[in-house]
């Protein structure tokens, strides 16, 4: 007999095997256990072992003889719980010594830097470190979807990013391909730190803008994003947003 979940608990193909042969047992020796499991009579106490540390055998010597029983089976819940306490133990561990972490990792970069990601999920990854970095009262500088992209989740997903950055009280300005002035009047209006204007050009890349990164985004089969992390890129792009923008 086998349960997934017991593996989702941390418990191996063996140890499964060596627990419901004990369950089925009651109480019994090595050998009675080996013939019910079909586990190796060499790796049956190392198992055994590992599964009273878990708190789910119970060890005793019987006329000099080990004898093993199964616990309550209600003490894989508390198995469960203490691992979720030292899960929780180390996670405070962890942000104990974040700041340092974060520290070294900021000093160990390059000047510059480039990334490139892919699909949807590459975006995600981008657009919510964006708006993490970013505080109130800074911009974003937008040339979006002057092509664009008819993927349903795509707009929605830019949309819910669009709405973070707002919530943060983040500045977007946004130029827009006059094909698409419907549209975007309907998506990216009415927010109270964003402006939209509208060009002619068309093109299937859209770029942001921020702080020192500049973010590329190639709508083809496949979302291919750039993203580079460069003061005087970034410096560049948004001199060259500021020229489209007269012209809007």
């Amino acid at each position: 007999m086998q349960l997934p979940v017991l593996k989702d608990i941390g418990l191996t193909d063996s140890e499964s095997k060596v627990y419901f042969a004990l369950l089925e047992l009651g109480d019994a020796t090595r050998g009675n256990i080996v013939t019910r499991s079909g586990i190796a009579g060499s790796k049956v106490y190392d198992i055994l072992e590992k599964l009273q540390e878990k708190g789910l055998v119970a060890i005793y010597s019987q006329n000099k003889i080990k004898h093993f029983k199964p616990t309550h089976p209600t003490q894989i819940i508390t198995y469960l719980e203490e691992k979720k306490q030292r899960i929780s133990d180390v996670e405070t561990q962890v942000k104990s010594v974040l700041p340092m972490l974060l520290s070294m990792y900021d000093s160990s970069k390059e000047e510059q830097e480039v990334e490139l990601l892919t699909g949807l999920k590459g975006l995600e990854i981008i657009f919510r470190e964006q708006v993490l970095i970013m505080g109130r009262g800074e911009t974003c500088y937008v040339i979006g979807g002057t092509r664009g992209t008819d993927e349903t989740d795509v707009m929605a997903f830019f949309q819910k990013i669009h709405v973070m950055r707002a919530e943060k009280g983040i500045k977007t300005r946004m130029l827009y391909n006059l094909r698409q002035k419907e549209m975007a009047s309907k998506v990216f209006s009415g927010y109270e730190y964003t402006t939209v204007k509208y060009i002619p050009h068309t093109s299937p890349v859209a770029i942001n803008v921020y702080k020192n990164r500049t973010v590329i985004i190639i709508f083809g089969k496949r979302i291919t994003t750039v993203h580079i992390k460069s003061e005087d890129v970034a410096k560049s792009f948004r001199e060259y947003f500021e020229l489209l923008w007269e012209s809007a």
